[in-house]
């Protein structure tokens, strides 16, 4: 009788043991831009959410880093500036490849991990303020035939394109969301000024994040044209010949 409660004791203790955090870090990489996903990828395993199991969706038409926690979704090159206009429809499209994670965000292809990024991002919605506008208003959507429009009196932060996520169904709900005014936009042959990230923008005035990270996590590198000096620098965007890499 001992030895059995001992034994069902343990057996108890073995099936409580957490198992770790689903992560899901989605990246659209078509045409030249499949250059940065092996540093970005390298630099991710080194310091982003580390303790969790990060697996990474990258949408290209190119070869990939043969890796076990890598996956390739197939997408081909749309053109500027729908490689970036259409990146929420490509990511409700993927649903089944990612709905297992827990959390899943959007990084840009064109980034670096550059210290650590870990638990604090692990919210239901998180957005990352553009590093252009620190206490300054942002540059949204102001036509009223744009879904994405912002009125004068609305936004408080201005977020960036270059990550964001949450909870798995909380991203979901964000680029479904984003896509059907995306499309809206298109049937009346309109596109927003700042393409995915004003519809983004958008939808954080009316969906709020429960987590804004700093610039720290979108930062700018050298050559950029804005400079944060007292923001240490976390996940930074990589200076790059803009024109020539989307040809």
């Amino acid at each position: 009788m001992k030895y059995g409660l001992l034994f069902l004791s343990a057996l108890m203790s073995f099936s409580v043991v957490a198992q770790p955090t689903r992560v899901g870090l989605l990246v659209v990489a078509t045409g030249k831009y499949i250059q940065f996903v092996e540093p970005l990828i390298v630099s991710a395993q080194q310091y982003f959410c580390p303790g969790c199991e990060v697996t990474y969706f990258i949408f290209t038409e190119s070869a990939v880093p043969v890796h076990p926690r890598v996956i390739k979704i197939p997408h081909q090159k749309l053109g500027w500036p729908y490689d970036t206009l259409m990146r929420s429809s490509v990511y409700a499209r993927s649903y089944e490849a990612w709905k297992s994670m827990d959390y899943v965000f959007a990084c840009d292809a064109d980034m670096l991990f550059v210290d650590t990024v870990g638990d604090e991002i692990l919210h239901d919605l998180v957005g990352t303020q553009h590093p252009g506008f620190v206490n300054k208003r942002g540059s949204y959507e102001t036509n009223p035939r744009s879904k994405a429009c912002v009125k004068n009196n609305e936004g408080t932060y201005y977020f960036a394109g270059g990550f964001y996520g949450g909870k798995t169904k909380e991203f979901f709900k964000l680029v479904s969301r984003v896509t059907g005014a995306i499309e809206s936009d298109l049937k009346k042959r309109y596109i927003a000024v700042w393409h995915d990230e004003s519809h983004l923008n958008r939808y954080f005035i009316d969906h709020k994040p429960t987590k804004v990270l700093s610039p720290s996590y979108c930062y700018p590198g050298p050559g950029y044209l804005y400079s944060l000096p007292d923001c240490p620098a976390k996940l930074l965007a990589i200076t790059k010949d803009h024109a020539a890499i989307r040809k």
